[in-house]
């Protein structure tokens, strides 16, 4: 069977571009966020494209491609010789402009669901984009005249679509709040749902086993800690975002670092599959490969930990190598995990070169192919 082996260098040195380009163009600016918090693997950004005998189309301004769900994202900007201190006007602007940005998601979601498309993500690579795949929409746009906005664009018929909104600003803060692709997305999800049961709060209390906290939802992108504490508990609120950023620099290091690859669309799949963890299960898959290299440090090699997930039929395994040695993958589904089912199964192997320069390979299996 063949392989993939995906080679990270160096300790723990690479930095998110956050904050570091300069851009004058907002479009510009949105992609280089998507970039960073959801890796280019999965970034699609131009997406024009003619159907047969019709003429050329350009779909929604961005979207994040993780192919059983797509974030659709329409972007709108205020120019800035237009905008003006005067409250009703801008807001006037954004409500047109936000009318516009939903029909425009609507015809993406539409042709994305009945033509066979597919683009190029910001790696160069052309991907299919999966027609069943789940589209989550959202409108976001740039004009700093606007402090306060509504939040959920709401539909008014019965055949309608409600979008979510939110300005570059607080989408930035969304993604350095939330740690995983597919938990951005997620939250996208139940902030929609949550504006649809709760309508406009300007002041949110929840308690929690240590007191309360306060939050103003519509300051500032909030809202995320209510979903984070909804979804982990109270912990969450005062955690160390050390192990995520570690995990980001992990992830968008990948393809630049790329020694062997199996297959042509190795690294993808390797991408794909971490976008799809979430918050707690980043933090352990973190802890174990910072344990793997303390142990490795001290020349003793051994399996060091695993992760599984039987919901999802997915499971991880850790271990601390000399030399990058891989266990068969058939091994350890008939050994380690020969008494759950596991559609997939990833190896992460660390080794130290010298005492300042260590590396991680990937091994992926999926249902009976190695990759």
């Amino acid at each position: 069977c063949g392989y993939i082996g995906i080679l990270l260098y160096g300790s723990g040195q690479a930095v998110n571009k956050i904050g570091g380009v300069l851009v004058t163009n907002s479009e510009k600016l949105l992609s280089s966020f998507s970039e960073d918090f959801f890796y280019k693997e999965l970034v699609y950004a131009d997406l024009k494209f003619v159907p047969e005998g019709g003429t050329e189309i350009e779909l929604a301004d961005l979207i994040i491609n993780l192919e059983d769900v797509i974030l659709a994202i329409q972007l709108k900007e205020r120019n800035e010789r237009d905008r003006t201190q005067d409250k009703n006007v801008e807001e006037k602007w954004l409500k047109k402009k936000c009318k516009k940005a939903k029909e425009q998601i609507k015809d993406t979601i539409l042709f994305i669901n009945n033509e066979k498309v597919s683009f190029i993500n910001a790696r160069g690579k052309e991907t299919k984009i999966n027609p069943s795949a789940e589209i989550v929409p959202l409108v976001v746009f740039e004009n700093v005249s606007i402090s306060e906005y509504e939040h959920l664009l709401r539909s008014h018929t019965a055949d309608g679509l409600s979008v979510n909104c939110m300005s570059i600003d607080d989408f930035q803060l969304m993604c350095q709040e939330l740690v995983s692709p597919i938990e951005i997305i997620e939250y996208v999800k139940w902030r929609k749902a949550f504006y649809e049961k709760n309508g406009v709060i300007n002041l949110l209390i929840t308690e929690t086993k240590k007191g309360f906290f306060l939050s103003k939802p519509q300051k500032q992108e909030t809202l995320v800690h209510q979903y984070l504490y909804e979804q982990y508990g109270d912990d969450v609120l005062a955690e160390n975002n050390f192990y995520y950023e570690l995990f980001r620099q992990y992830v968008s290091v990948l393809y630049e670092h790329i020694e062997m690859v199996s297959e042509p669309n190795g690294c993808y799949e390797v991408v794909k599959f971490l976008a799809h963890l979430f918050r707690d299960e980043i933090r352990c898959f973190v802890e174990r490969v910072e344990k793997a290299f303390v142990i490795a440090k001290r020349k003793r090699f051994e399996l060091v930990g695993t992760l599984r997930n039987s919901q999802k039929e997915y499971a991880m395994v850790f271990t601390a190598t000399e030399q990058g040695e891989q266990i068969p993958s058939e091994k350890l589904l008939s050994g380690v995990f020969e008494k759950q089912k596991v559609h997939t199964l990833l190896q992460i192997i660390t080794y130290w070169i010298d005492d300042d320069e260590y590396r991680i390979d990937f091994v992926l299996w999926q249902d009976n192919r190695s990759i």
